[in-house]
């Protein structure tokens, strides 16, 4: 069971402040032309590319974070902790424009402040468990936003902006995108790569990236058991989607990983949080971000 930490007293204090900041990120970069932008990062004195490094993986964990649940914690310290040898970072990322989501009932401003206090509980709680020295010069959580919908053009976005960009080889990290095995089964959806509605412009990820897949639990009967879901890999693997324009070396770039705990839905939270079940949310969210849905009234 995680030991969740618990953020500083004036947690408040901090997030009233970064509202503000992040309302006037928030339409800067919206008349920008920029594609991709870091607006905060923990600890502060991490921040890329002050050391002149380059992390050898950069965690991109892509979400709605409508909250941030601790769904989302197990699926980045289980990447991490995989990982620890190795010199990383992580990446929290919002996109402003998302292919399913509206962006309601939590505004953007609203969210990037839990997800600040949540990159404070990650760092906390992997930090508490042990670092290596292979990772001192990089570590650190991220926040950033990007205005592009789709994973692959996430990829380039990043690539594109340099913030990750060894100073001195001009080497980039690669990326490991932590998806759930719902958010994998959208990735390789062709109805969401219109008119050719092909899975062609997906290559754009794998070319140089990957992605971690973690299996939804036996306790979620919508997506079944394990067999059922590494099927969905097999078949990828095996070549049957490249009628749709899916490569079977793509599998080889899929790393599937068992899920940790009960299912945990940013929809349970904001039903509970609607109904003033403090406790329940306590179970599903850190302490920090319970604290910041309760005192802004958040899916009330």
């Amino acid at each position: 069971m995680l030991k969740m930490p618990s953020f500083p007293a004036d947690s408040s204090t901090v997030a009233s402040t970064l509202l503000p900041s992040f309302q006037a990120s928030l339409k800067s970069f919206a008349t920008s032309s920029s594609s991709f932008r870091i607006l905060h990062t923990i600890p502060p004195s991490s921040t890329l590319p002050s050391s002149g490094k380059c992390p050898k993986t950069l965690h991109v964990l892509d979400s709605s974070f409508n909250p941030p649940t601790l769904a989302h914690l197990r699926i980045a310290l289980s990447a991490l902790r995989s990982n620890a040898t190795e010199p990383q970072r992580l990446l929290l990322l919002l996109a402003t424009q998302n292919a399913d989501k509206a962006p309601k009932p939590a505004t953007f401003e609203q969210r990037l402040v839990m997800m600040a206090l949540f990159a404070q509980d990650i760092v906390s709680e992997y930090d508490a468990s042990g670092r290596t020295g292979a990772a001192e010069d990089t570590w650190g959580v991220d926040v950033g936003i990007t205005k592009k919908p789709y994973f692959h053009d996430k990829a380039i976005a990043i690539e594109e902006s340099r913030c990750y960009t060894d100073t001195k080889t001009a080497e980039q990290p690669q990326q490991v995108h932590l998806l759930g095995f719902d958010s994998m089964i959208r990735l390789l959806d062709t109805k969401y790569y219109p008119p050719q509605h092909t899975l062609a412009p997906v290559n754009a990820l794998f070319e140089k990236h990957r992605i971690r897949v973690t299996r939804r639990t036996e306790d979620d009967d919508k997506w079944g058991s394990k067999e059922q879901q590494d099927q969905y890999w097999e078949a990828l693997a095996r070549g049957d989607r490249e009628i749709e324009g899916g490569r079977k070396e793509w599998a080889e770039r899929i790393e599937m990983v068992e899920g940790e705990g009960d299912p945990i839905s940013s929809t349970r939270v904001r039903e509970s949080a609607g109904k003033g079940e403090w406790e329940n949310v306590e179970k599903l969210v850190s302490h920090s971000v319970r604290r910041w849905i309760e005192s802004e009234g958040l899916y009330r």
